[in-house]
Protein backbone atom coordinates (compact mmCIF):
# COMPACT_ATOMS: atom_id res chain seq x y z
CA UNK A 1 0.00 0.00 0.00
CA UNK A 2 2.84 2.43 1.16
CA UNK A 3 4.83 1.28 -2.07
CA UNK A 4 1.71 1.99 -4.34
CA UNK A 5 0.65 5.44 -2.90
CA UNK A 6 4.69 6.52 -3.48
CA UNK A 7 4.47 5.04 -6.83
CA UNK A 8 1.34 7.36 -7.08
CA UNK A 9 3.45 10.61 -6.19
CA UNK A 10 6.18 10.13 -8.40
CA UNK A 11 4.27 9.24 -11.27
CA UNK A 12 4.76 10.49 -14.81
CA UNK A 13 1.28 11.06 -16.54
CA UNK A 14 1.28 10.86 -20.48
CA UNK A 15 -2.07 12.95 -20.64
CA UNK A 16 -3.71 13.49 -24.93
CA UNK A 17 -2.46 16.76 -24.61
CA UNK A 18 -2.08 19.19 -27.55
CA UNK A 19 1.41 21.18 -28.10
CA UNK A 20 -1.03 24.18 -29.83
CA UNK A 21 -1.86 24.98 -25.90
CA UNK A 22 1.85 25.56 -24.77
CA UNK A 23 2.44 27.91 -27.91
CA UNK A 24 -0.71 29.72 -26.55
CA UNK A 25 0.36 30.33 -23.48
CA UNK A 26 3.60 30.99 -24.42
CA UNK A 27 2.17 33.59 -26.54
CA UNK A 28 0.05 34.83 -24.30
CA UNK A 29 2.65 35.20 -21.62
CA UNK A 30 5.38 36.64 -24.01
CA UNK A 31 3.02 39.77 -25.77
CA UNK A 32 2.03 40.88 -21.78
CA UNK A 33 5.15 40.83 -20.73
CA UNK A 34 6.46 43.01 -23.71
CA UNK A 35 3.60 44.93 -23.97
CA UNK A 36 4.50 46.37 -20.71
CA UNK A 37 8.33 46.82 -21.05
CA UNK A 38 8.63 48.45 -24.51
CA UNK A 39 5.66 51.04 -23.16
CA UNK A 40 7.34 51.33 -19.73
CA UNK A 41 4.55 50.10 -17.61
CA UNK A 42 5.47 46.85 -15.97
CA UNK A 43 2.33 47.10 -14.00
CA UNK A 44 0.52 45.74 -17.21
CA UNK A 45 3.44 43.10 -17.67
CA UNK A 46 2.24 42.16 -13.63
CA UNK A 47 -1.41 42.74 -14.00
CA UNK A 48 -1.73 41.54 -17.75
CA UNK A 49 0.01 37.95 -16.91
CA UNK A 50 -2.94 37.51 -14.43
CA UNK A 51 -5.57 38.42 -17.17
CA UNK A 52 -3.85 35.98 -19.54
CA UNK A 53 -4.88 32.68 -17.40
CA UNK A 54 -8.08 32.89 -19.24
CA UNK A 55 -6.48 30.89 -22.14
CA UNK A 56 -5.64 28.08 -19.49
CA UNK A 57 -9.66 27.53 -19.62
CA UNK A 58 -8.81 27.05 -23.68
CA UNK A 59 -10.50 23.40 -25.10
CA UNK A 60 -11.02 21.88 -28.77
CA UNK A 61 -14.94 23.49 -28.49
CA UNK A 62 -17.01 25.22 -31.96
CA UNK A 63 -15.44 28.81 -32.12
CA UNK A 64 -18.56 30.62 -30.85
CA UNK A 65 -18.49 28.42 -28.03
CA UNK A 66 -14.86 28.84 -26.93
CA UNK A 67 -15.19 32.47 -27.34
CA UNK A 68 -18.05 32.83 -25.24
CA UNK A 69 -16.42 30.21 -22.91
CA UNK A 70 -13.59 32.50 -22.43
CA UNK A 71 -15.24 35.80 -22.86
CA UNK A 72 -17.42 34.45 -19.29
CA UNK A 73 -14.55 33.33 -17.85
CA UNK A 74 -12.48 36.53 -18.46
CA UNK A 75 -15.25 38.85 -17.23
CA UNK A 76 -15.23 36.67 -14.50
CA UNK A 77 -11.40 36.63 -13.67
CA UNK A 78 -11.59 40.49 -13.80
CA UNK A 79 -13.93 41.26 -12.11
CA UNK A 80 -12.52 39.01 -8.72
CA UNK A 81 -9.59 40.88 -9.21
CA UNK A 82 -11.46 44.23 -8.87
CA UNK A 83 -13.19 43.02 -5.94
CA UNK A 84 -10.26 41.74 -4.29
CA UNK A 85 -8.38 44.88 -5.01
CA UNK A 86 -11.65 47.40 -3.73
CA UNK A 87 -11.13 45.17 -0.47
CA UNK A 88 -7.88 46.37 0.45
CA UNK A 89 -9.87 49.77 1.22
CA UNK A 90 -12.10 47.84 3.71
CA UNK A 91 -9.85 44.89 5.30
CA UNK A 92 -12.80 43.32 6.98
CA UNK A 93 -14.75 43.12 3.37
CA UNK A 94 -11.89 40.83 2.06
CA UNK A 95 -12.87 37.33 3.33
CA UNK A 96 -16.29 37.71 2.75
CA UNK A 97 -15.44 39.25 -0.88
CA UNK A 98 -12.84 36.00 -1.46
CA UNK A 99 -15.28 33.62 -0.15
CA UNK A 100 -18.46 34.85 -2.81
CA UNK A 101 -16.48 34.46 -5.52
CA UNK A 102 -15.30 30.86 -4.45
CA UNK A 103 -18.60 30.11 -3.91
CA UNK A 104 -20.25 31.43 -7.50
CA UNK A 105 -16.69 30.18 -9.08
CA UNK A 106 -17.30 26.84 -7.68
CA UNK A 107 -20.82 26.58 -8.43
CA UNK A 108 -20.75 27.03 -12.02
CA UNK A 109 -17.70 26.15 -13.18
CA UNK A 110 -18.68 22.43 -11.86
CA UNK A 111 -22.20 22.47 -13.11
CA UNK A 112 -21.10 23.77 -16.36
CA UNK A 113 -18.30 20.75 -16.56
CA UNK A 114 -15.36 23.08 -16.10
CA UNK A 115 -13.06 20.83 -13.69
CA UNK A 116 -9.73 21.99 -14.43
CA UNK A 117 -8.52 24.09 -13.67
CA UNK A 118 -12.18 24.78 -12.56
CA UNK A 119 -12.22 28.36 -10.42
CA UNK A 120 -8.85 27.57 -9.05
CA UNK A 121 -7.95 30.46 -11.48
CA UNK A 122 -10.67 32.81 -9.93
CA UNK A 123 -9.87 32.59 -6.49
CA UNK A 124 -6.58 32.88 -7.10
CA UNK A 125 -6.61 36.48 -8.82
CA UNK A 126 -9.08 37.32 -6.19
CA UNK A 127 -7.13 36.67 -2.86
CA UNK A 128 -4.40 38.25 -5.09
CA UNK A 129 -6.10 41.61 -5.32
CA UNK A 130 -7.10 41.70 -1.80
CA UNK A 131 -2.96 41.56 -1.09
CA UNK A 132 -2.66 44.34 -3.31
CA UNK A 133 -2.61 47.89 -1.74
CA UNK A 134 -3.88 50.16 -4.93
CA UNK A 135 -4.96 53.46 -4.16
CA UNK A 136 -8.62 53.75 -5.05
CA UNK A 137 -8.29 55.91 -7.86
CA UNK A 138 -5.62 53.63 -9.73
CA UNK A 139 -8.20 50.42 -9.63
CA UNK A 140 -9.76 51.13 -12.82
CA UNK A 141 -6.41 51.41 -14.58
CA UNK A 142 -5.09 48.17 -12.40
CA UNK A 143 -8.21 46.11 -13.49
CA UNK A 144 -7.54 47.97 -17.51
CA UNK A 145 -4.22 46.10 -17.71
CA UNK A 146 -5.73 42.54 -16.39
CA UNK A 147 -8.27 43.09 -19.15
CA UNK A 148 -5.08 44.02 -21.75
CA UNK A 149 -4.10 39.97 -20.47
CA UNK A 150 -7.58 38.43 -21.00
CA UNK A 151 -8.08 40.17 -24.68
CA UNK A 152 -4.33 38.35 -25.21
CA UNK A 153 -5.71 35.15 -24.38
CA UNK A 154 -8.82 35.05 -26.72
CA UNK A 155 -7.45 36.78 -29.42
CA UNK A 156 -4.13 33.77 -29.09
CA UNK A 157 -6.95 31.11 -28.44
CA UNK A 158 -8.85 32.59 -31.94
CA UNK A 159 -5.79 32.29 -33.82
CA UNK A 160 -5.12 28.77 -32.25
CA UNK A 161 -8.06 27.03 -32.75
CA UNK A 162 -7.48 27.03 -36.86
CA UNK A 163 -4.60 25.60 -35.89
CA UNK A 164 -6.06 22.83 -33.50
CA UNK A 165 -6.32 19.95 -35.78
CA UNK A 166 -8.47 17.88 -32.52
CA UNK A 167 -11.68 17.35 -33.43
CA UNK A 168 -14.22 19.94 -31.37
CA UNK A 169 -16.28 18.86 -28.18
CA UNK A 170 -19.68 19.43 -28.91
CA UNK A 171 -21.40 20.59 -25.76
CA UNK A 172 -25.19 19.88 -25.16
CA UNK A 173 -27.47 22.11 -23.73
CA UNK A 174 -29.26 21.54 -20.18
CA UNK A 175 -31.35 23.93 -18.53
CA UNK A 176 -29.73 25.37 -15.12
CA UNK A 177 -31.90 22.98 -12.96
CA UNK A 178 -31.47 20.00 -15.40
CA UNK A 179 -27.95 20.25 -14.05
CA UNK A 180 -29.04 20.69 -10.66
CA UNK A 181 -30.80 17.55 -10.64
CA UNK A 182 -27.94 15.73 -11.82
CA UNK A 183 -25.55 16.92 -8.79
CA UNK A 184 -27.83 17.63 -6.21
CA UNK A 185 -24.59 18.51 -3.82
CA UNK A 186 -22.75 21.09 -5.93
CA UNK A 187 -24.36 23.68 -3.74
CA UNK A 188 -23.22 21.87 -0.17
CA UNK A 189 -20.13 21.71 -1.27
CA UNK A 190 -19.74 25.23 -3.17
CA UNK A 191 -20.74 26.43 0.39
CA UNK A 192 -18.05 24.19 2.18
CA UNK A 193 -15.63 25.41 -0.09
CA UNK A 194 -16.51 29.03 0.44
CA UNK A 195 -15.97 29.00 3.71
CA UNK A 196 -12.55 27.12 4.04
CA UNK A 197 -11.54 30.21 1.81
CA UNK A 198 -12.92 32.84 4.38
CA UNK A 199 -11.55 31.22 6.82
CA UNK A 200 -8.21 30.99 4.94
CA UNK A 201 -8.36 34.55 4.28
CA UNK A 202 -8.89 35.71 7.25
CA UNK A 203 -6.14 33.20 9.07
CA UNK A 204 -3.71 34.60 6.36
CA UNK A 205 -4.64 38.05 7.50
CA UNK A 206 -4.36 37.46 11.20
CA UNK A 207 -0.89 36.30 10.51
CA UNK A 208 -0.28 39.35 8.95
CA UNK A 209 1.70 37.48 6.19
CA UNK A 210 3.77 39.34 3.84
CA UNK A 211 2.16 38.14 0.38
CA UNK A 212 -1.00 36.60 2.26
CA UNK A 213 -2.62 35.07 -0.66
CA UNK A 214 0.32 32.29 -0.79
CA UNK A 215 -1.55 30.57 1.73
CA UNK A 216 -5.10 30.81 0.20
CA UNK A 217 -3.93 30.06 -3.13
CA UNK A 218 -1.87 27.07 -1.66
CA UNK A 219 -5.51 26.05 0.08
CA UNK A 220 -7.70 26.57 -3.06
CA UNK A 221 -4.92 24.46 -5.28
CA UNK A 222 -5.45 21.21 -2.65
CA UNK A 223 -9.34 21.44 -3.19
CA UNK A 224 -8.37 21.21 -6.82
CA UNK A 225 -8.06 17.41 -5.78
CA UNK A 226 -10.51 15.18 -7.66
CA UNK A 227 -10.89 12.99 -4.26
CA UNK A 228 -9.57 13.01 -1.30
CA UNK A 229 -6.31 10.85 -2.30
CA UNK A 230 -5.81 12.95 -4.66
CA UNK A 231 -5.56 15.82 -2.23
CA UNK A 232 -3.32 13.96 -0.14
CA UNK A 233 -1.09 13.74 -3.35
CA UNK A 234 -1.08 17.57 -4.10
CA UNK A 235 -0.70 17.91 -0.31
CA UNK A 236 2.92 16.48 -0.45
CA UNK A 237 3.63 16.82 -3.73
CA UNK A 238 2.96 21.06 -3.45
CA UNK A 239 5.42 21.09 -0.24
CA UNK A 240 8.03 18.70 -1.51
CA UNK A 241 7.78 20.65 -5.25
CA UNK A 242 7.98 24.82 -3.27
CA UNK A 243 10.89 23.20 -1.21
CA UNK A 244 13.05 22.69 -4.41
CA UNK A 245 11.54 25.62 -6.42
CA UNK A 246 12.96 28.41 -3.85
CA UNK A 247 16.35 26.79 -4.19
CA UNK A 248 15.57 27.22 -8.16
CA UNK A 249 14.34 30.89 -7.23
CA UNK A 250 16.83 32.23 -5.21
CA UNK A 251 19.57 30.68 -7.97
CA UNK A 252 17.82 32.56 -10.42
CA UNK A 253 16.95 35.76 -8.32
CA UNK A 254 20.84 36.44 -7.37
CA UNK A 255 21.64 36.32 -11.23
CA UNK A 256 22.58 39.77 -12.78
CA UNK A 257 19.45 39.46 -14.81
CA UNK A 258 18.55 42.64 -17.13
CA UNK A 259 14.20 43.15 -17.23
CA UNK A 260 14.42 41.97 -20.81
CA UNK A 261 15.79 38.61 -19.78
CA UNK A 262 13.99 38.44 -16.48
CA UNK A 263 11.39 38.49 -18.86
CA UNK A 264 12.31 36.22 -21.42
CA UNK A 265 12.98 33.59 -18.17
CA UNK A 266 9.60 34.42 -17.27
CA UNK A 267 7.77 33.22 -19.96
CA UNK A 268 9.92 29.91 -20.41
CA UNK A 269 8.95 28.89 -16.87
CA UNK A 270 5.60 29.94 -17.42
CA UNK A 271 5.92 27.26 -20.27
CA UNK A 272 7.70 24.84 -18.80
CA UNK A 273 4.85 25.44 -15.94
CA UNK A 274 2.15 24.14 -18.36
CA UNK A 275 3.89 21.48 -19.84
CA UNK A 276 4.17 19.78 -16.33
CA UNK A 277 1.09 20.74 -14.83
CA UNK A 278 -0.77 17.96 -16.16
CA UNK A 279 2.28 15.38 -15.88
CA UNK A 280 3.78 15.57 -12.17
CA UNK A 281 2.15 18.15 -9.88
CA UNK A 282 5.77 18.00 -8.42
CA UNK A 283 7.67 18.87 -11.06
CA UNK A 284 5.39 22.12 -12.23
CA UNK A 285 5.80 23.21 -8.90
CA UNK A 286 9.99 23.47 -9.49
CA UNK A 287 9.36 26.02 -11.98
CA UNK A 288 5.85 27.76 -10.32
CA UNK A 289 7.96 29.06 -7.18
CA UNK A 290 10.37 30.95 -8.98
CA UNK A 291 8.10 32.61 -11.87
CA UNK A 292 5.67 33.88 -8.83
CA UNK A 293 9.28 35.16 -6.97
CA UNK A 294 10.50 36.81 -10.53
CA UNK A 295 6.92 38.23 -10.78
CA UNK A 296 6.86 39.75 -7.50
CA UNK A 297 10.03 41.05 -7.59
CA UNK A 298 10.21 42.11 -11.08
CA UNK A 299 6.74 45.32 -9.86
CA UNK A 300 7.35 45.55 -6.23
CA UNK A 301 11.24 45.02 -5.45
CA UNK A 302 10.43 43.25 -2.50
CA UNK A 303 13.61 41.78 -0.57
CA UNK A 304 14.33 38.23 -1.52
CA UNK A 305 15.01 36.29 1.52
CA UNK A 306 12.10 37.56 3.01
CA UNK A 307 9.78 36.65 0.20
CA UNK A 308 11.52 32.91 0.15
CA UNK A 309 10.79 33.07 3.48
CA UNK A 310 7.01 33.98 3.82
CA UNK A 311 6.34 31.83 0.60
CA UNK A 312 7.15 28.73 2.30
CA UNK A 313 5.22 29.25 5.33
CA UNK A 314 2.11 30.40 3.15
CA UNK A 315 2.40 27.09 0.99
CA UNK A 316 2.63 24.98 3.42
CA UNK A 317 0.17 26.57 6.00
CA UNK A 318 -2.53 26.78 3.21
CA UNK A 319 -1.70 22.85 2.14
CA UNK A 320 -2.54 21.52 5.15
CA UNK A 321 -5.14 23.50 5.58
CA UNK A 322 -6.75 22.82 2.49
CA UNK A 323 -6.26 18.81 3.12
CA UNK A 324 -7.75 19.03 6.53
CA UNK A 325 -10.83 20.73 5.15
CA UNK A 326 -10.82 18.38 2.21
CA UNK A 327 -11.12 15.65 4.57
CA UNK A 328 -14.27 17.50 6.67
CA UNK A 329 -15.54 17.78 3.27
CA UNK A 330 -15.61 14.76 1.69
CA UNK A 331 -16.65 12.90 4.60
CA UNK A 332 -19.56 15.29 5.11
CA UNK A 333 -20.18 15.25 1.44
CA UNK A 334 -20.48 11.11 2.14
CA UNK A 335 -22.77 11.79 4.89
CA UNK A 336 -25.17 13.95 3.00
CA UNK A 337 -25.35 11.59 -0.34
CA UNK A 338 -26.54 8.58 2.07
CA UNK A 339 -29.10 10.67 3.85
CA UNK A 340 -30.43 12.12 0.75
CA UNK A 341 -30.27 8.78 -1.02
CA UNK A 342 -32.19 7.20 1.94
CA UNK A 343 -34.69 9.24 2.04
CA UNK A 344 -35.07 9.30 -2.14
CA UNK A 345 -35.49 5.75 -1.69
CA UNK A 346 -38.03 6.13 0.98
CA UNK A 347 -40.36 8.53 -1.10
CA UNK A 348 -40.17 5.94 -4.04
CA UNK A 349 -41.21 2.97 -1.39
CA UNK A 350 -43.98 5.65 0.08
CA UNK A 351 -45.75 6.44 -3.28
Amino acid sequence: MERSFFRELIHYNQPKDSYIRLIGAGLCMISVLFTGYFTHQLAIASFGSLGIFTFLYYQPLPLKQLLLRLSLIGIFLTVGNFVGMLSTHWHWTAPLFVALVGLIGRFFFRLYGIAKPGAFFIVMVSAMGASTQIPLPKIPVMSFYFLIGVCFAIFFATLLHFFDKRTPQIEVKRSLKERLNDDPSVLIDSLFYSCVLFFAVYLSMGLQLKNPYWLVVSCAAILQGDNLRAMLHRNIQRIFGTLVGLVIAAGLLNLPLTVFETLLVITALFVTVEFFIKRNYAIAQFFTTPMSLMLSMLVRQQYLYSLIQYRFLGIVLGSLLGFGAAWIMTTGLKFYNQKFDLHENFDKETE
